[in-house]
């Protein structure tokens, strides 16, 4: 395929040289010729040219001044300067102002100017492929750094899934069941359970362990980026994309991208990743084509998502989609025997980064932790390993240290009133009442603990449910695995 003409404008005031110039150079470059300055840069306006040739001699806008206005308005042409005069003044000005390429006295020799006119051009395909390539690396630094961030940020030290619980251990036979498959999973859990830990255990027991996790929290994007974010973007789609960018669907070829908080999703993304994950393509937004994918993806979520997807809130074929291996992640208060088994961990980790020394929890500490409600869960346990690693460094750590309210680490406990009671024989003693079903409790003048207190609970709701551990377990609205564990510890039989 033959190189197109070279596309020549020449500004000359006199008739003749123009026609000479264009039949001189016409079989060679595609030639223009135009009478004025004024003509010129107005030519420049409307059609693209590789070289501006000026005489410098021309009324009223000398061929000095064209070339010094012409790299102002187009600095993409080539500029190159004809003269037959010794005009020192005006060449200094068409050499600083105008930045000519080259200028070449007249009367100018065919082959000599042929020469030259090549040469400004092979100089403006060198400028602009420079230009190109620079964009291109600029570009492609930004979407590295892009990449560097996301992978800098799903590539962090985490915990690792904590397993000392029942409860917990049934988590991960499931983890481990369904790591081994490509099945996307719906983890459902309050929030701060810890979803992403589970998450992450299922991508670190899978065959896609060497690909990456990502994770994305999609409540932490505003709702008009979400697209651009999960999907990417082509230069140009949008105002302020000034260049392509890759989206966490690609980022996370190969690996597992988890959405937390999918309920957050807006209807019209709903609609685009129910596509995603049925034709394993997407879309980035301008993009002209589809890129294919090949991940799994774990979406994770505090709310009943069927019963919102009845309702209308959310997109029932998507959430069949998503929840091809379902997931309950039980809040920490129903699994006290994990509190120990994540705080000290977190503790020492704490300690370790802030350059502490470490606390010793006593077993009172622990035991007085393991019955707090935890309405935060995991994350709140690790709030307060934070807060006792800054405030009792190298100290002991006793129950009146952690600074937890005085309850049983229940709703029902909660919503207990202290009433007057009438004296009894140990003498005027306050006196605890659960409400309606008669359960008191007879607080000694010595004092008491909360086990004891606990105890006498428990022992009044069993006996009042005749043994039955689940009746006993709704009513205090506990889990009846979290009943049986207290019982265990309480030293009451189950």
């Amino acid at each position: 395929m033959t190189e197109p003409k070279l596309k020549v404008l020449y500004a000359d005031d006199e008739d003749d040289v123009r026609d000479v110039f264009a039949a001189v150079f016409g079989p060679d470059f595609d030639v223009k010729t135009v009478s004025s300055g004024k003509d010129a840069l107005a030519t420049l306006e409307g059609e693209t040219f590789d070289v501006l040739v000026s005489d410098m001699r021309m009324e009223p806008m000398k061929g000095s001044e064209l070339l010094a206005r012409a790299f102002d308005s187009h600095p993409d042409v080539q500029r190159i300067l004809l003269t037959g005069y010794s005009d020192h003044d005006d060449l200094a000005d068409a050499v600083n102002r105008g930045h000519v390429f080259a200028y070449v006295q007249k009367p100018w020799d065919g082959e000599q100017l042929k020469l030259t006119i090549q040469k400004a051009g092979m100089q403006r395909k060198l400028e602009l492929e420079n230009r190109r390539l620079v964009a291109e690396l600029r570009a492609a630094n930004v979407e590295l750094q892009q990449d560097v961030e996301v992978v800098s940020r799903t590539m962090a030290p985490r915990p690792k899934l904590m397993v000392t619980s029942p409860a917990m251990a049934k988590v991960l036979e499931q983890v481990v069941a369904v790591a081994a498959t490509d099945a996307n999973v719906l983890l459902v859990g309050e929030t701060g359970v810890g979803k992403e830990l589970v998450a992450q255990a299922i991508h670190d027991r899978s065959p896609r362990k060497k690909g990456r996790f990502v994770a994305q929290n999609l409540a932490a994007l505003p709702p008009e980026l979400m697209t651009s974010e999960l999907f990417g973007h082509v230069k140009g789609a949008f105002t302020g994309a000034s260049g392509s960018r890759r989206g966490l669907f690609e980022l996370a070829d190969g690996g597992t991208l988890f959405l937390d908080e999918i309920g957050e999703a807006p209807a019209s993304l709903q609609a685009m990743l129910l596509r995603a994950l049925e034709s394993r393509e997407i879309w980035p937004v301008g993009g002209s084509e589809p890129r294919r994918i090949d991940l799994r993806v774990i979406a994770a979520t505090n709310r009943d998502l069927l019963a919102t997807a009845k309702s209308g809130g959310f997109r029932l074929d998507l959430y069949y989609r998503l929840a091809v291996a379902p997931i309950g992640v039980p809040p920490l208060r129903d699994r006290p025997e994990d509190v120990r088994g994540l705080g000290q961990p977190m503790l020492e980790a704490a300690a370790r980064r802030m350059g502490r020394a470490l606390p010793r929890v006593t077993d009172g500490a622990w035991r007085a932790l393991e019955r707090h409600a935890w309405p935060g869960n995991v994350r709140e346990l690790s709030n307060l390993m934070e807060r006792l690693a800054i405030y009792h460094a190298g100290r002991e750590i006793d129950p009146e240290d952690l600074d937890l309210p005085p309850s049983l680490g229940d709703e029902t406990i909660e919503r207990m009133e202290t009433r007057p009671a009438s004296p009894s024989a140990s003498g005027a003693n306050p006196v605890v009442s659960a409400g309606p079903g008669n359960i008191v409790l007879d607080v000694p003048d010595a004092g008491t603990t909360f086990d004891n207190l606990e105890k006498s609970i428990l022992a009044q709701m069993l006996a009042r449910h005749g043994g039955n551990q689940s009746a006993a377990a709704r009513a205090l609205g506990l889990s009846e695995s979290t009943l049986r564990s207290r019982l265990k510890r309480l030293g009451l039989k189950s």
